[in-house]
């Protein structure tokens, strides 16, 4: 708003259209002839006078219709404003304010501009463009006439101005006139940052300043840093010398920015996203709020301070800059620093914890009270202690232990190593508690789905409930009972009660690791629904194969149906082939196990209970007390009960987690 004030402040001290004291109105049937005129008129040295054409006159034919040249005369300005009445076009324009831009006219007319340096007198012209009107030999003669240059190429001036080519065009040789010569000063600013060159703008035939001038002069007021040459030529190019030129810039010193540290894993939950599924409900059991790292994953990496840049002022002076602070990594157990300090790593699986600005690996989380809503549900690379319960249908899974120090409702946990239920298992016929690694002990365990590779201990007893243990199951407190379900062990089964005395139908079976039995009864279930799909097929071949026998042809549609159940037969039959097959070898690999396997009842086993070692079963039909099954020669044996071999392991096992 400033430059452009400063515009029309300029504009204003142009001589305008309206007469004043010091002007005439001359009407001259040339500009040459008015000047001569005003001069005589006002006593002043026609070199001391400035115009303007009002109107511009005509030759007329012949002399008819000529109209005279209508000029406005005033004492030329001290500084010299108006000499170059282009000036006035340039500024009203925009064509040099910085930052204003201009649209450039489709229709223009065409310019021209003479500029005098050390080196000649140079004349550029414009081309016109569109419909424009170009530039006339005899406005280029009034303006070399009012500049008071009279030593030009004549046929140079007439060639450029019918050419129109744009580029500079020397017309004449410099002649030196002191009082006619553009001056500059120049101004340092106080604290040294800018240097500005003030100009006094040429009067008539006087000479522009050229870039070695002002060079010249910023060197002798020692200015010598920061210079811009290329805004000098083009400040110098412009001509216009209403606003003083930022001939040179200091450099500001730049401060160097401190180190900080860049976490590679999330450290603050407040910025958890909630996401929404295609219902537009949020699931807010999977709020993923521990950050799980293992080993040797990069933690933190510190971004180094940065040197400062020390600043320069025009003159050369040095302004100093602040380097940036530096700072260290904090870190806690679990992680290891790098040896120059900038790089922190896991040293161990576990969860990441941020505290007092200091980050650690925790191989253990643990959760202070449910696992629940305001949990989420749990995945972690370590081991987990769950101080309260977990509620229905959330998820606890570790890669290290699992510790619930209440009840485990109708969830899912898995855990790489033991799991421990202290309050016991609800599961209503969902939970599924799995250990892929380790053994599972509960309090109790009711209608829920157990599976642990090693040892499934359950003082209070199992009730309804499907239990698979890569070896034992044990449950032999005293009130303890294996009442409904299957229950399956790789090799002992042993509970203070089997069954119950109403006959409650509960199925044992020992002496085949479960996940064979398992795997079997995937296969005899994939069997079955081959068999029966094969024999839908083949009902329906047979009706086609009927079909076309009768008619001798069949259409299109049922033609295409023959070859599909043909090709479809063919690779089911291949499938119920292979499913046979494995099954005939996990029953060659079942017959070539050693005879173990015993369930035992320290009290009573109950009518109802089926008791299956191996291959063999021996269906309970009357009750059984302080006994034993086993297999002895190809038949199960019945004798008296023996203590569990693993009771003073079962005694460390929950000792040592609980130290844990």
């Amino acid at each position: 708003m400033n430059k452009l004030k400063d515009l029309f402040m300029d504009i204003e001290d142009i001589p305008g259209d309206l007469p004043d004291d010091d002007a005439v109105e001359v009407y001259a049937d040339s500009v040459k002839q008015a000047l001569e005129l005003a001069s005589k008129d006002m006593g002043i040295d026609i070199s001391l006078l400035d115009y303007t054409i009002l109107e511009k006159g005509t030759r007329g034919l012949l002399g008819f219709g000529r109209q005279p040249y209508r000029v406005l005369v005033r004492k030329a300005a001290e500084e010299g404003i108006g000499t170059d009445l282009s000036d006035l076009e340039k500024k009203l324009s925009g064509e040099h304010i910085p930052g204003i831009t201009v649209q450039e006219k489709k229709d223009a007319d065409g310019s021209f501009r003479v500029r005098v340096t050390k080196t000649g007198i140079w004349l550029t012209v414009n081309p016109p463009r569109g419909k424009g009107k170009a530039a006339e030999l005899e406005e280029v003669n009034n303006r070399l006439y009012s500049m008071r240059i009279i030593n030009t190429d004549e046929s140079l001036v007439e060639k450029e101005v019918r050419d129109g080519t744009g580029v500079p065009v020397k017309i004449g040789e410099w002649i030196p006139n002191p009082d006619y010569d553009g001056t500059i000063k120049i101004e340092v600013a106080e604290d040294e940052m800018r240097a500005y060159v003030h100009f006094t703008p040429p009067r008539f035939a006087g000479k522009h300043m050229e870039v070695d001038d002002i060079l010249l002069e910023l060197k002798a007021h020692d200015v010598i840093s920061g210079i811009k040459q290329d805004s000098i030529y083009e400040y110098l190019e412009e001509m216009n010398y209403a606003q003083p030129l930022v001939a040179a810039e200091g450099a500001f010193p730049r401060n160097g920015s401190d180190a900080y540290v860049d976490y590679k894993v999330r450290i603050d939950n407040s910025d958890i996203n909630f996401e929404e599924d295609e219902s537009g409900k949020v699931d807010f059991r999977n709020l993923e709020l521990l950050e799980n790292v293992v080993v040797g994953q990069i933690l933190a990496v510190k971004v180094p301070a940065e040197e400062g840049i020390p600043g320069r002022t025009v003159t050369n002076n040095v302004i100093p800059a602040r380097s940036g602070r530096d700072i260290k990594i904090q870190h806690g157990k679990g992680t290891i620093l790098s040896e120059d300090g900038n790089e922190l790593t896991a040293e161990i699986n576990g969860q990441v914890v941020f505290k007092y600005g200091k980050i650690s690996v925790e191989p253990v989380y643990v959760v202070p009270g449910d696992v629940s809503l305001e949990t989420g549900n749990i995945v972690f690379l370590g081991s987990v202690v769950v101080q309260g319960s977990v509620q229905d249908n959330f998820v606890v899974k570790a890669a290290g232990n699992i510790e619930v120090r209440g009840t485990v409702q109708k969830a899912f946990l898995e855990a790489e190593g033991d799991i421990i239920v202290s309050q016991g298992i609800m599961g209503r016929e969902e939970a599924k508690i799995e250990s892929t690694g380790g053994s599972i002990y509960a309090k109790f365990v009711q209608s829920a789905n157990i599976v642990a590779e090693g040892d499934v201990y359950v003082p209070e007893g199992i009730m309804h409930s499907h239990v698979d243990a890569g070896s034992n199951i044990y449950s032999n407190g005293r009130r303890a009972r294996i009442v409904g379900g299957v229950i399956r062990a790789g090799n002992e089964v042993s509970a203070r009660f089997l069954g119950a005395d109403v006959s409650t139908k509960t199925e044992i079976r020992v002496g085949i690791n479960p996940k064979v039995l398992q795997q079997i009864t995937d296969l005899e279930k994939i069997r079955d629904n081959t068999e029966e799909e094969l024999n839908q097929i083949k009902l329906n071949l047979k009706t086609l194969e009927t079909q076309k026998k009768s008619s001798g042809k069949l259409s299109d549609e049922r033609d295409k149906m023959l070859r599909d159940l043909t090709a479809q037969n063919q690779k089911l039959t291949g499938r119920l082939e292979e499913v046979n097959i494995e099954l005939e070898e996990l029953g060659e690999y079942i017959g070539m196990l050693e005879h173990r396997g015993k369930v035992c009842a320290e009290k009573t086993a109950y009518s109802g209970v089926d008791v299956h070692i191996k291959d063999k079963k021996f269906p309970i039909k009357d009750p059984y007390n302080h006994v034993r099954f086993s297999l002895e020669g190809g038949e199960i044996k019945i004798s008296e009960y023996t203590p569990p071999e693993s009771d003073a392991k079962r005694h460390r096992f929950t000792g040592s987690f609980r130290r844990r």
